[in-house]
């Protein structure tokens, strides 16, 4: 949106004081944007964000190291290979004249806890499965609100650029009435004054918007962010949010799919002790040699624990309490996540009320009002000073308008991450098909 201001003579003072103010400000914005052909929009963000950021590698790392658990949880142990050498020595006579036995011992789990200790550790790799897409999601979540600063801030500061620029012209147009003797230099002053305020605001906001775009790019461990930053809220079906039921919008919600699937391994926990329980058997085939009439036999063993003492009772306990905690774990993440629904759809719905007063009414007004003010300076009826005083305003509500924007972004992310991120993936999917064509 262009502003409407009085065009002002380009004195040679309003370049000197505009180049050294410019020189102060434009610094951290010029090393946060250097040229380039393409600007980075919210799709791309996020792209950069999953393919260069380490945690979503350090999840798939556990994922494979589960996985392999699983695997080594369901081998049998190897089996042993026994010899057993005796009466030899002494009045016996020597190692010849010894009996030699040679076997091959396996033992065998008849509870079937090989089976079971191998389901409990592919549901563990299930929760860690659900992990990736939790740290998936909460990166998409950062990376958006992350963004979502970032271009705000630069919108911010183009515009305090830009009020700036007509502070500084105006304050050239009225230092040349006062030294022509057709103003009193109070006016000289207020017009420094506004300059002063136009050189806050424009240095505040150049700080801001190199904070927010080294915040963004530190995500991927990225250069300077290039270029314009695309406006985020046009990306978002804003419809979806409305006349949501919590139960239903938070189903998907990695957080709680971790849980549940945490839940679901100490269940197989449960199952992978009572099968502990069972003893195993241990059965042994060998030669026996006998050495005083160098005669041989076959040998066989057999060998079972009697549980009496020890049927692992302990450890189908601590089990069965570690799944009723993951229970209760889960459904304290269950109404957490109501609540921050409720706080979420809360704000959303504000922010959209305030951004739909500022951008449909309270724009418009203003816009109106500076028409106004401009036509009555021009007929003399109002002064300069009380003009620049109206257009500040008619600047302010703009700010006032990319803030309000910002914030409906951000209500509108948190609600989508809070039903897993349907909208941010649909943005990523996106990015990749376009990358493919």
């Amino acid at each position: 949106m262009k502003s409407k201001f009085v065009a002002w003579p380009n004195w040679l003072g309003r370049r000197a004081v505009a180049a050294i103010v410019l020189a102060g400000v434009s610094i951290g914005a010029a090393e946060a944007q250097t040229t380039s052909a393409d600007p980075l929009n919210l799709s791309g963000a996020l792209s950069l964000a999953l393919e260069n950021n380490p945690i979503t590698g350090a999840a798939r790392a556990e994922i494979r190291a589960a996985e392999a658990d699983a695997l080594q949880a369901g081998l049998w142990d190897n089996p042993t290979l026994g010899a057993e050498i005796e009466e030899f020595g002494s009045d016996r006579g020597g190692l010849g004249d010894a009996d030699t036995t040679l076997s091959i011992n396996q033992t065998i789990p008849l509870g079937g806890d090989r089976g079971r200790a191998r389901e409990a550790a592919n549901a563990w790799a299930s929760a860690a499965s659900a992990e990736l897409a939790l740290q998936r999601n909460r990166l998409l979540a950062s990376t958006a609100q992350a963004y979502v600063a970032a271009q705000a801030a630069s919108e911010t500061l183009s515009l305090r650029m830009e009020l700036l620029e007509i502070a500084n012209n105006s304050a050239d147009a009225i230092r040349s009435r006062v030294e022509a003797g057709r103003a009193s230099p109070i006016e000289r002053n207020r017009a420094d004054m506004l300059v002063g305020l136009a050189t806050i605001a424009a240095n505040d906001a150049a700080s801001a918007q190199s904070a927010a775009n080294n915040q963004l790019v530190a995500i991927w461990s990225g250069g300077p962010v290039n270029g314009e930053l695309a406006p985020p809220l046009q990306a978002f079906d804003l419809t979806a949010y409305s006349d949501a039921q919590p139960v239903n919008w938070i189903s998907d919600n990695p957080e709680l799919l971790q849980l549940r699937a945490i839940t679901r391994a100490r269940s197989q926990e449960i199952r992978r002790e009572r099968a502990a329980a069972i003893p195993d058997l241990t059965v042994g085939a060998g030669v026996r040699r006998f050495g005083g009439t160098d005669e041989t036999a076959f040998v066989a063993t057999l060998e079972v624990p009697i549980p009496v003492l020890n049927r692992n009772q302990g450890g189908v306990a601590a089990a069965a309490s570690r799944e009723n905690a993951a229970r209760l774990n889960e459904e304290v993440m269950r109404r957490s996540l109501i609540a921050q629904y409720a706080s979420s759809a809360g704000r959303f719905a504000r922010a959209q009320s305030t951004y739909t007063q500022l951008n449909e009414n309270i724009l418009p007004a203003s816009e109106n009002a500076l028409g106004a003010a401009q036509g009555a300076y021009r007929e003399g009826a109002l002064d300069i000073l009380n003009f620049l005083d109206i257009q500040r305003s008619y600047f302010d509500v703009r700010v006032d308008l990319i803030t309000a924007r910002a914030e409906l972004a951000r209500a509108a992310i948190e609600l989508d991450v809070l039903a897993g991120a349907p909208q941010l993936n649909r943005l990523v999917e996106t990015n990749s098909e376009e990358a493919v064509q």
